[in-house]
């Protein structure tokens, strides 16, 4: 069975998007929630307006989550397009192992 690549990917990206989209504001509300978190996300996505600097501006922080959110969609868009890819892969291979195996002898009478 193959995977969709398309709706793999829109599915994975929602998903991992809102998640990261709302990490980002709570933690930017609140000092305490999810800022472990996002400081290692924002240690492999650098940019000026991380959460974990209190003397930004309502703007920047708006920024800042929508940079995180940015960084979540080409993350997740890669990831999921390269799992469906060493699926589909691996599956199509596996299938034409299986084909093989079936396939009954030659005649030889």
């Amino acid at each position: 069975m193959k995977l969709n690549a398309k709706a793999f990917a829109i599915t994975f990206t929602t998903i991992f998007a809102v998640l990261i989209f709302v990490i980002s504001v709570w933690s930017r509300a609140s000092t305490q929630f999810g800022a472990e978190f996002m400081d290692a996300f924002n240690s492999v996505h650098p940019h000026p307006f991380r959460a974990s600097l209190a003397n930004l501006r309502p703007l920047e922080h708006f920024y800042g989550a929508t940079l995180d959110l940015f960084y979540a969609i080409v993350d997740s868009l890669i990831f999921s397009f390269s799992f469906c890819f060493l699926y589909n892969r691996l599956a199509a291979t596996e299938s034409s192992d299986a084909r093989q195996v079936d396939e009954p002898a030659g005649k030889d009478s």
